[in-house]
């Protein structure tokens, strides 16, 4: 299986990494270079920006985020041009949960659990964690 990981802070970071001991191959981006780097010196595929992101994952794309709550909504925006329908978008922010309700949300995931995003349609998912780092963390 290939996943993509944007945001690669202690808990995107591990999860790439118990994917990886999994036999998974995981395309990752984070603004800091220096993050995609260490993950790429153990195995996974780094990337430079989202277009190089997008580029090296295998169609339908399965995009999992792992950013700050307060960036969600920039990522996605960012993210949207390099996407395809059929393409999954997964939200693993640990979202303020009044955020969650938010217009901006709602309008973002329809009940269907699918995002419109202008002439395409994405499959997309939200889950939110809660902080739980010793469960990412590789043993």
């Amino acid at each position: 299986m290939q996943l993509g990981m944007i945001g690669l802070g202690r808990m995107g970071a591990n999860m790439v990494r118990r994917l990886l001991k999994g036999g998974h191959q995981c395309v990752a981006f984070d603004m800091s270079q220096k993050a995609v780097e260490e993950l790429a010196r153990e195995k996974a595929v780094g990337s430079s920006s989202l277009q190089d992101f997008t580029t090296k994952l295998e169609k339908p794309r399965a995009v999992w985020l792992m950013v700050p709550a307060g960036t969600v909504d920039k990522t996605i925006a960012d993210l949207l041009p390099h996407l395809e329908a059929e393409d999954i978008l997964i939200d693993g922010g640990n979202s303020y949960y009044v955020d969650v309700l938010s217009a901006a949300l709602y309008q973002r995931f329809t009940s269907r659990g699918e995002a419109d995003y202008q002439d395409r349609v994405l499959s997309a998912m939200r889950f939110g964690f809660g902080g739980h780092l010793e469960k990412a963390a590789t043993k």
